[in-house]
């Protein structure tokens, strides 16, 4: 039975904190229950697992150097401005991991009323659509079981991975917005981003958010939590941001 929750905070490197979702799945496996919070200054684009790199300008963002990098977690692309990540990973035989939709459920039962503690209009989407194989490239224009919005436009998307013996959820949280720049990576009309996409919250510091949703979290899973900043990683954990499907632009963090 799980007794503690290891939390942790990172400010990047980015490939370092999306390596990290590996060792987290590692100990989630050996039984542990593990909790990461990000915020990375950015810009950063960070694509789903499986998602083509063209979806995204790549030479313009090699030019801007605004690094492109890819999650273990399925989905499409977001890029991460000042804005919250959350990771949590658990066991695969504990009760939230028995189900896809259901672990969902009850990671949004967290977040949602985190965010709405910090002054949040955030809600669940009435009737989610079911996943299609043609989706937007942009993670927050798809409204299915894993979002949050707010009047209508995602603010909350998540994605979740399950592998050696531990299942990984993510969410991306927006703290704020720059259409012209989810316009411009993206190649698509810009307000066709401001239409679809708005901030979860605004005016609140990412720790703070952050806090929010693992004190939540804690108090839901029933265990104790302790926050620390991210470990270090060894250069073999690291290694595979050397490669170009894992980093088709890379961040600078990995050498």
């Amino acid at each position: 039975m799980l007794v503690k929750l290891e939390a942790f905070r990172s400010q990047g490197p980015p490939s370092h904190d999306l390596a990290f979702e590996t060792e987290m799945l590692v100990r989630a496996a050996a039984g542990r229950c593990s909790a990461l919070v990000t915020s990375w200054p950015g810009p950063v684009v960070v694509l789903g697992y499986a998602q083509p790199p063209d979806d995204v300008d790549l030479e313009w963002c090699r030019d801007q150097g605004i690094p492109v990098l890819r999650r273990l977690t399925g989905g499409t692309g977001v890029i991460h401005q000042g804005d919250l990540g959350v990771a949590l990973a658990v066991p695969s035989d504990h009760p939230w991991a028995a189900g896809i939709v259901g672990l969902y459920d009850r990671f949004l039962d967290v977040v949602e009323p985190a965010l709405e503690e910090l002054g949040s209009g955030v809600e669940r989407v009435a009737d989610p659509r079911r996943g299609s194989h043609v989706r937007s490239p942009i993670c927050f224009e798809d409204h299915l079981a894993d979002t949050l919005v707010v009047d209508g436009r995602k603010a909350v998307g998540c994605s979740q991975t399950r592998k050696k013996g531990g299942v990984l959820i993510h969410a991306a949280i927006l703290l704020g917005l720059d259409a012209d720049l989810y316009a411009r990576v993206f190649r698509v009309d810009g307000d066709r981003v401001r239409a679809g996409l708005t901030p979860a919250v605004t005016g609140v510091e990412w720790m703070a958010v952050g806090d929010a949703i693992l004190h939540r979290l804690a108090c839901e899973l029933e265990v104790e939590v302790t926050v620390e900043a991210r470990p270090d990683l060894p250069d073999t954990d690291l290694a595979v941001y050397l490669d170009d499907r894992w980093a088709p632009v890379r961040d600078g963090g990995i050498r």
